[in-house]
């Protein structure tokens, strides 16, 4: 080798190693040295807020925030006179305050009045006579049973409403009457084992409207037991016919 070739080779080699430094410095220099941001924006902030599996389903709607400036308006007190949904009307079920006083029992005087005979029933009327020297009013179903005298224990069950006709109010002047019809089922028509059959002389009258009873002479075949219903009185109309 000459002297020239052996000079040119330590050169060579001391270039390339300065080489390689420079490049090792370089990457050192990039991997701890980040690049800086390209923009001067600051980077977004995004708040995720967790929810049930109800309010993901049905999320609620935004609250809108009032501007400092701006006050929220008060709410208008409600307008003075203005009720509620009144109620409906309740439909009278009695003489209205209008109307003359109800009969009292006192003011009442009961006699027989016509009967006639259905398939194992009577029909009876029994009439209501207005005594009391002032007009009055009766209105509905008389209370009706057979008792053992005046004053004395019922007789089986007392009448049930027949409710063939619907209850009005009667006007009953002094002198007028009033009447109605009780239906009472013939004993044969009936279980013997239920009915228990007896003869009755009285009729105990609770008018309408009244706890005092008017006592009505009246013989029948009854039914004295208590399991068995014979008895049924219809509401109070005018005149004599019952019905």
């Amino acid at each position: 080798m000459s002297s020239s070739a052996w000079r040119a080779t330590p050169l060579a080699a001391v270039v390339a190693v300065t080489l390689i430094a420079a490049g090792a410095l370089s990457a050192c220099a990039g991997a701890s040295s980040p690049a800086p941001p390209t923009s001067a924006e600051p980077a977004a902030t995004v708040t995720v807020t967790a929810t049930t599996t109800a309010e993901a389903s049905h999320p609620a709607a935004p609250v809108s925030t009032a501007s400092p400036t701006s006050p929220a308006s008060p709410a208008l007190p409600p307008s003075p006179g203005s009720p509620t949904s009144p109620a409906p009307p309740v439909r009278p079920t009695k003489p209205a305050a209008a109307d003359p006083a109800a009969c009292l029992t006192s003011g009442l005087r009961a006699a027989v009045g016509a009967a006639q005979g259905a398939a194992g029933s009577t029909y009876q009327v029994v009439v209501l006579a207005n005594v009391s020297g002032k007009t009055c009013t009766l209105y509905g179903y008389p209370g009706v049973s057979f008792v053992s005298g005046v004053g004395g224990s019922q007789i089986g069950k007392a009448a049930a409403r027949d409710r063939t006709s619907a209850p009005a109010i009667v006007t009953v002047a002094p002198g007028q009457r009033a009447s109605f019809a009780v239906r009472i089922v013939h004993t044969g028509a009936l279980p013997a084992s239920d009915c228990s059959p007896v003869t009755a002389h009285w009729l105990k009258i609770f008018p309408p409207e009244n706890t005092a009873a008017l006592y009505l002479g009246y013989t029948a075949q009854v039914c004295s037991g208590s399991a068995v219903s014979f008895l049924a009185t219809r509401a109070v109309t005018n005149g004599i016919s019952g019905s």
